[in-house]
Parts: structure tokens; C-alpha cells; sequence
């Protein structure tokens, strides 16, 4: 009889796939707070490409008075907040399966506290990418250079989610928690990557063939964003989620 690792991509994949159809009524519940982002994110200015909504942040200074600023920046704010509450969720309902725990009022209780760790530290790591582009654009460096600013202030937390729920971690702690599991668990993060960029680009390239019926390209993007969310992202999460606990043998 063959025994998975848990640390393995195999383990972590059927893991995964266990987890995310055993628990689905849940995961799709607590996708609601992705779908609830989409119209408040309409309120930024952004474009909407390979399955995702990207904020253009570019143009604020030109385009915005005071007041619009303040709007968008309580949109953004909002946004971030449910995101993160639906992370959060998605972490919890993962955390109690694998621990053979039920979810009692008290563990409802600290998904509050959790929301507001995450989001202070999704909010901090905003803030400095903003600080450090904006720096450059001043200086007139290359924005080359504010894209990999901002793609290693990604990476640092990436696993921020996990390291709140699954080890209580404080915010101040999280980052040094997310980078020591991504450097230790490259490999399986690789494998995250690649299923992640896998995934959206099938349900992208079937809205994309949709758009003659569809009868309007932004609709299918929109659309496609829409599954991505309610559907390929609780998965995602469920995978990170699972690499993170990877590093517990006994799980």
C-alpha cells in the first residue's frame, strides 16, 4: 500500500482536491466576499486582461480631484477588507477539515481578528510598493524597476493568509513566517504558480471563444473574472493553503 506524502506535490495536489470538493458548499459561500470586490473595483480606475482586474494607478495624479481620491481610496480600503475576509474564511474551513476540528462559535469569533491582521498587512505592503513606485516615477527610473519592488513585496507575503490562521501569527511576524515557508516550500510554490497560471488561462480562452455570443468583450472579461473568482481562486487558496501545512509531517 502506497502512502502520499503530505509534502509532496502529489500529497499537496490531492490534498488539495479533497479538501476543496469535500468542504465546496463552504468555499463557494465564502468566495461571495471575491464577487462583492468586482463592483467596488469598478470604482478604481483599472482594466480588466487575463482573467483579473488590475488597478491603473498611473494616471490618478492626472485625472482625479480630492475627491475622487478619497473615493477611491475608501473603494480600494473596502476592497481590500472583504478580500481579505474571504481569505481568511477559506484558511479557516481548510485549518478545522485538516485538523479533524468542527467550527465553533469561538474559532467564528477570530475570524474578525484575522481579517484585520491580514489586512493590516496586505494594507502595509500596498503602502510601500505605492511609496517605492512613486519614488521612482519621481526620479524618472525605469518602471521595470517599481514592477520588481512590487513583485517581491508580493512574494514576502504571499503566505500571509496561512501564517495568521494556521499559526496565529501577529502581523508584525507574518512576513518573516511567509518568506521562510516560500523559500522552504519553492518547489511546491513553482508547482502553485504553474496550476494558478494554468487554470486562468483555460477559463480566460474559453470567455475569449464565447465573446460572438457573449456579444461584448468587456462582458466575457468580466465574466471570466467572475469564475476566476468563485471558482479558481478558492482553489488556489486551498492549494497555498496546503503547502503551508505541508511543513506539519503529522497532518
Amino acid at each position: 500500500m502506497n502512502i502520499i506524502r503530505p509534502d509532496t506535490f502529489t500529497g499537496v495536489l490531492w490534498h488539495a482536491f479533497d479538501s476543496y470538493f469535500r468542504n465546496l458548499k463552504f468555499l463557494l459561500l465564502f468566495s461571495v466576499p471575491f464577487l462583492l470586490v468586482m463592483p467596488l473595483a469598478l470604482f478604481l480606475p483599472n482594466f480588466a486582461a487575463l482573467g483579473g482586474i488590475f488597478f491603473r494607478l498611473g494616471s490618478i495624479s492626472r485625472d482625479v480631484g480630492l475627491f475622487d481620491l478619497l473615493l477611491i481610496a475608501g473603494a480600494f480600503c473596502v476592497s481590500l477588507l472583504i478580500f481579505s475576509f474571504g481569505l481568511v474564511a477559506i484558511n479557516m474551513v481548510v485549518k478545522t477539515e485538516r485538523t479533524l476540528k468542527t467550527i465553533t462559535f469561538y474559532e467564528f469569533e477570530k475570524i474578525e481578528h484575522y481579517t484585520f491582521n491580514l489586512f493590516s498587512v496586505f494594507f502595509a505592503t500596498f503602502l510601500i510598493t505605492l511609496i517605492a513606485n512613486l519614488a521612482l516615477y519621481e526620479y524618472g527610473l525605469h518602471s521595470t524597476l517599481g514592477a520588481l519592488i512590487s513583485l517581491i513585496a508580493s512574494l514576502v507575503v504571499v503566505f500571509a493568509p496561512q501564517a495568521i490562521v494556521i499559526d496565529n501569527q501577529n502581523a508584525r511576524h507574518v512576513p518573516q513566517m511567509s518568506l521562510k515557508i516560500l523559500l522552504r516550500k519553492f518547489p511546491l510554490f513553482l508547482s502553485y504558480l504553474a496550476i494558478a497560471v494554468a487554470l486562468i488561462a483555460i477559463v480566460t480562452q474559453i470567455f475569449i471563444s464565447l465573446t460572438p455570443a457573449i456579444g461584448n468583450p468587456i462582458t466575457a472579461e468580466l465574466l471570466a473574472v467572475a469564475v476566476n473568482g468563485f471558482f479558481i481562486l478558492p482553489f488556489l487558496e486551498v492549494y497555498k493553503t496546503q503547502i503551508y501545512l505541508s511543513k506539519y509531517t503529522l497532518l
